[in-house]
């Protein structure tokens, strides 16, 4: 559908001028109209010669207004000679020495303990009037009081440090000490005392001969069982492991780790 038209414009007729003399060339038609409808299609235009990629680029300017050339430009303009391929080496230097043995180990040497002197026995005093025996056996020995009593005598006391000083000579030996004391049945507390007293006493003497305490391992058992045919009132040392060990090692109680009899097995 036409529209009517209108006086043209000042803005108008120059543009109209325009378009009319670039149509007389060749390269270009124009065409001005105020009905859309009523244009024709244009040729499409044709290609500049020279692409956007090829075209030189433009200079770059400064603060002081001089052209300076393109770092792109430049480098094409001057190129660096290739550089000869470096060895590993040669980028990350000579290997470190490596000692052919490697470094002694730090040995940080242990803090310093002090040492204190065992705690002496009590003493045991002889008493005359007391009636002991005195029964020596392959693992030990077996010793008798007097009922409700934890008494030695003289010669039981002589032997018992003989004994305990062969013993001491020998520091692979543990000494067992199985105290036993005839009671009443309905009375435990009493013999259990009464064995740990002569347990004691018989450990003081060990201890004086030269027995280290950590060697002897007193056990107060009082009342013996009734199919015991031993004497109720008596103590057994059972001496087990013998293992020569240095004669050192019996102050302070160290001796190799020994081998204990297995116990029979039941008939």
């Amino acid at each position: 559908m036409n529209r009517p038209l209108r006086s043209p414009s000042p803005i108008l007729a120059i543009c109209a001028a325009a378009f009319m003399t670039a149509a007389s060339g060749q390269s270009a038609r124009a065409q001005v109209s105020t009905n859309i409808e009523a244009l024709s299609e244009a040729p499409p235009a044709k290609k500049n010669a020279a692409s956007p990629s090829t075209q030189a680029p433009h200079p770059r300017h400064t603060s002081s207004g001089a052209a300076q050339p393109d770092a792109k430009s430049q480098t094409k303009q001057t190129p660096i000679p290739a550089q000869p391929h470096a060895t590993a080496s040669q980028r990350v230097g000579a290997p470190p020495d490596v000692p052919l043995h490697p470094p002694a180990p730090v040995v940080i040497p242990p803090p310093a303990v002090a040492t204190h002197p065992p705690v002496p026995a009590a003493p045991v005093t002889a008493v005359a009037t007391a009636k002991n025996t005195l029964t020596m056996h392959p693992d030990g020995l077996q010793l008798t009081f007097d009922p409700d009593s934890a008494d030695l005598n003289p010669d039981t006391l002589s032997k018992l440090k003989e004994i305990g000083a062969e013993y001491a000579r020998n520091p692979g030996l543990r000494l067992t000490l199985l105290a036993y004391a005839n009671g009443n049945p309905d009375d435990l507390s009493t013999p259990r005392r009464v064995a740990l007293a002569r347990a004691l006493a018989v450990r003081s003497v060990l201890i004086d001969a030269g027995v280290a305490t950590t060697r002897i391992y007193p056990r107060a058992i009082g009342l013996p069982p009734s199919s015991d045919q031993a004497p109720r009132d008596r103590l057994d040392i059972s001496a087990q492991g013998a293992v020569p060990a240095n004669a050192n090692q019996a102050q302070f109680g160290v001796a190799p780790q020994t081998s204990t009899p297995a116990p029979k097995a039941a008939q």
